[in-house]
């Protein structure tokens, strides 16, 4: 190898014409002396003297000193040479040297261009005014943009939030920089281009990495399963072996090793038959089919049960799983049968209770303990076909749970068909329920379905259930016993698969004290009771329901209402709620048509729910209906006004009887301080 220091005395240095003489020289020593000749700044940044590309880029000027090397067995002629031609003048001006250097230029122009176009990565240049000169085929692609479409437009229009300007104002690099192109997540390099210390231009070079984010979110899956697969398989109290297809241990757990008395080393790479029935584990090898309980003996005595499982990958048997346990090991677990399947059952339920509701109760809002109880008893009701009785108040939302229990189970696909009884006059509510035949009666022109006909493989809800007439609650009877009835009229009888969910605000058990509801009857319908509490039993529900009625009734009404003031919602909470959750939907209406602000306040409110509210709104009082609060409510409401008056913790427990780290304690409790 040879080297030589020389300064570059061309006043034009060397640009693209001159570097395609400095390689098509290069390239005629390296056929003549069958050396490589490498030119650059410095001897760690030494490029090919024969490729174009390497030269142009080396950015050679006037007074440059740059450093030759020659490698090969003529090297001292061979730089000698290129030395000589490099400190000569360069000779443009014969027409052969002119043709030679643009077929040099037009083929790296072509090679370029072709590079250009068929890189992955997507290619945005522009110039110093921020027109886009450039866009490959790769930027077609990510962007969604055709390149005569793009190219003389300003970066900026044709992707909004481009930083190419930026870098050509300060003329510094951004490398790594994450994107966003529409739909796709790009990985940005954006460097200036700078000619004589001046930037004349910028360039992106990006990379479409949606498809890498999603792998490397599957990737960091996999290897977070393959811990967890290998913690398991330490940890598990079964011994477990792998075997290949060519019946070779390939992974034995520390049980496995535990049952032999082996150390695990000592086994992987030996062939199976040196722990296991070998004969086994080639039938499942051979066959696809696992073959359990195969009991094999230890020199100590021991007895070994083992099931042999093939691993199946894409139809083919790739080995076997081998799962052992010692004889001993069985017969505890048997003894344990009974008490394990108990805690199963009890861990079913908690599962249930932490993965909370079906989504068909949804609509019903509210996180009350008395509110969820009644929904969990609704959620285990809808896995089954029983009857259902629920009870509650007028407007504490009977019907939504019925509808909830049917859309929650398994006839959710069927009809849900509803039936009031308190609104049908007592001469038509067997007509409404089981349908007539035409003539039947005067006015049955025609043959009418009835609601129990409808609901076949459905269910029927059957509402305000306490108002039927006994004559009525008779038939009623009948067909939840037999699941037959006749019309009107009709002497056919029709079968039919329901489901039957009733619901009353009354009494029932009183009512058949008086003979006013059969006793029968009663015990037929409530098979599955459910209460539903009135909403002065939750009342911590009540900003959870002021919230979904502001939001669903402000779309309804087209006015749009945001919030609901402090006071408002205390005096709404301090209220009796007769009428639960359905007046407290009327009074939340009646408040958005009134209000000429974006919230509710109080002067919004009924003057007959204002009135039941003291002074400052405290709940140490008896309101007009002789009703109480929750005691938590109260202590909240003290606490409150301890703090308003005394102004500290300290304070505020003298004046209560109390230790200033209570009164602390139960302000944070109630959120009346951060």
């Amino acid at each position: 190898m040879n080297k030589e220091k020389i300064v570059i005395d061309y006043k034009k240095g060397i640009h693209a014409r001159i570097a395609a003489l400095v390689v098509q020289k290069a390239n005629n020593l390296k056929n003549k002396y069958n050396d490589k000749l490498f030119i650059g700044r410095s001897e760690d940044k030494l490029l090919p003297a024969t490729s174009l590309i390497s030269v142009v880029s080396s950015n050679i000027t006037y007074q440059d000193e740059i450093i030759v090397v020659s490698r090969g067995d003529n090297s001292d002629k061979s730089i000698k040479e290129f030395v000589d031609f490099l400190k000569g003048g360069f000779n443009l001006e014969d027409s052969k040297t002119q043709d030679e250097v643009d077929d040099i230029l037009q083929k790296t122009t072509t090679a370029v261009d072709k590079v250009f176009n068929n890189i992955a990565n997507g290619v945005i240049i522009v110039g110093q005014n921020g027109i886009i000169t450039s866009f490959n085929r790769a930027a077609e692609r990510i962007t969604g943009l055709e390149a005569n479409q793009v190219i003389g437009e300003d970066v900026s229009q044709v992707v909004p939030n481009s930083r190419l300007k930026h870098v050509l104002e300060s003329g510094e690099a951004e490398l790594g920089r994450q994107q966003k192109i529409d739909d796709a997540i790009i990985i940005t390099n954006r460097t200036p281009i700078i000619s004589n210390d001046n930037v004349i231009g910028a360039i992106a070079v990006f990379q479409d990495i949606s498809t890498i984010k999603k792998l490397s979110g599957e990737l960091k899956e996999v290897k977070s399963l393959k811990e967890r697969l290998k913690l398991i398989l330490g940890s598990v109290q079964d011994g477990i072996c792998v075997v290949n297809k060519s019946g070779v241990i390939e992974y034995i757990n520390p049980s496995y090793s535990s049952i032999l008395g082996r150390d695990t080393d000592d086994m992987i790479g030996d062939k199976i038959g040196s722990i296991a029935d070998e004969k086994s584990c080639k039938k499942v090898l051979r066959s696809g089919e696992k073959e359990v309980g195969i009991i094999s003996r230890e020199d100590e005595g021991s007895v070994i049960i083992s099931n042999f499982y093939p691993i199946k990958i894409e139809a083919e048997v790739d080995g076997v799983v081998i799962v052992s346990k010692k004889k001993i090991e069985v017969e505890n677990m048997v003894s344990r049968l009974k008490e394990l399947s108990a805690k199963a059952e009890y861990l079913k339920q908690e599962l249930k209770r932490e993965k909370g509701l079906d989504k068909a109760f949804d609509r019903i809002i509210g996180k009350s303990g008395e509110l969820k109880d009644a929904l969990l008893k609704a959620s285990k009701a809808a896995e089954t076909t029983s009857t259902v009785l629920i009870r509650g108040k007028s407007g504490t939302g009977k019907e939504l749970v019925a509808e909830a229990i049917h859309y929650a189970g398994e006839r959710s696909d069927e009809p849900f068909i509803r039936v009031n009884c308190a609104a049908i006059p007592p001469n038509l509510i067997e007509s409404e329920l089981f349908g007539h035949e035409k003539g039947s009666f005067t006015g049955a022109s025609v043959q009418k379905i009835g609601k129990f006909e409808l609901a076949d493989k459905g269910t029927i809800f059957l509402d305000e259930i306490g108002e039927l007439t006994t004559e009525m609650q008779v038939k009623l009877l009948r067909v939840l016993q037999q699941r037959s009835f006749q019309r009107v009229g009709g002497t056919e009888s029709i079968d039919v698969d329901i489901r039957i969910i009733t619901a009353t605000n009354r009494e029932l058990e009183k009512m058949m004290q008086t003979n006013q509801f059969r006793e029968d009857l009663y015990y037929r319908l409530n098979v599955i009771p459910i209460i539903l509490p009135p909403l002065k039993a939750r009342k911590e529900d009540i900003p959870l329901l002021v919230e979904h009625f502001l939001k669903n009734l402000s779309e309804k009404l087209n006015k749009r209402i945001d919030d609901i003031s402090q006071d408002a919602l205390d005096i709404l909470k301090n209220y009796s709620w007769p009428g639960n959750v359905r007046e407290l939907q009327n009074i939340i209406e009646r408040a958005i048509n009134f209000t000429d602000n974006s919230s509710i306040t109080a002067d919004n409110l009924p003057s007959y729910i204002k009135d039941n509210y003291k002074v400052e709104g405290s709940l140490v009082s008896l309101n007009s209906e002789g009703d109480v609060a929750l005691l938590e409510d109260y202590e909240k409401e003290i606490i409150r006004l301890a703090l308003k008056k005394h102004g500290s913790f300290n304070a505020s427990g003298k004046a209560l009887g109390i230790t200033h780290k209570t009164v602390a304690s139960k302000a944070r409790k109630y959120g009346l301080v951060d």
